[in-house]
């Protein structure tokens, strides 16, 4: 049987429910399970998932959290609980890093190793002899050289996509195979 891994770049596929769905709660056992699902139906052996990797940044705090910052950050550890806690599903966290302030006055944040640890993990898990199959949930054009290993290594590379303008175009003619993120999509995966 063929095994497929699943890498979802949490910010961006936040942002595709968000413009799509009006800001889906996403069940994401059922996310990984459509995935799973979409990949299988194209593939004659039958694919079984290794596992689901989620990729986010905590929110940004300071040294002395103001109560905003307080609740942002326990509403980030119960969903960083709650993803945990399923079966197949590794949690893998970058930072936030501010880098001074805008001209408005407000600080910029800058998002910081997600981008590596995905790109690591892809290239690395690829190079196994356990995955097949390697689904990405993601938009950016820095997974490319992750992407070009893990086809190298004999896998076969799913993207699973926002809208165009959304994604790398880059990225999209690299992928094997392509699935758009639509408005089915995004029912089947909605939390209840």
């Amino acid at each position: 049987m063929a095994s497929l891994a699943i890498f979802i770049d949490g910010g961006y596929t936040d942002r595709v429910l968000a413009d799509r769905a009006g800001r889906v709660r996403v069940d994401y056992d059922r996310l990984s399970e459509r995935v799973r699902e979409s990949v299988d139906a194209a593939s004659a052996e039958g694919v079984d998932r290794f596992r689901t990797y989620y990729y986010i940044c905590p929110p940004y705090q300071d040294d002395s959290p103001d109560d905003e910052q307080r609740q942002r950050m326990a509403g980030y550890q119960r969903f960083r609980f709650a993803i945990r806690r399923l079966s197949r599903f590794q949690v893998r966290e970058g930072r936030l890093e501010m880098q001074g302030f805008g001209t408005d006055g407000q600080p910029i944040f800058v998002q910081k190793r997600v981008d590596v640890l995905f790109g690591l993990d892809v290239a690395l898990l690829s190079a196994k002899p356990n995955i097949t199959h390697v689904a990405l949930l993601a938009g950016d054009s820095d997974f490319l050289p992750a992407v070009e290993v893990a086809k190298r290594e004999g896998a076969l590379l799913w993207l699973f996509h926002g809208p165009p303008r959304t994604y790398s175009q880059e990225l999209w003619n690299e992928a094997d195979e392509r699935v758009e993120m639509d408005a089915a999509f995004m029912e089947a995966v909605r939390r209840a």
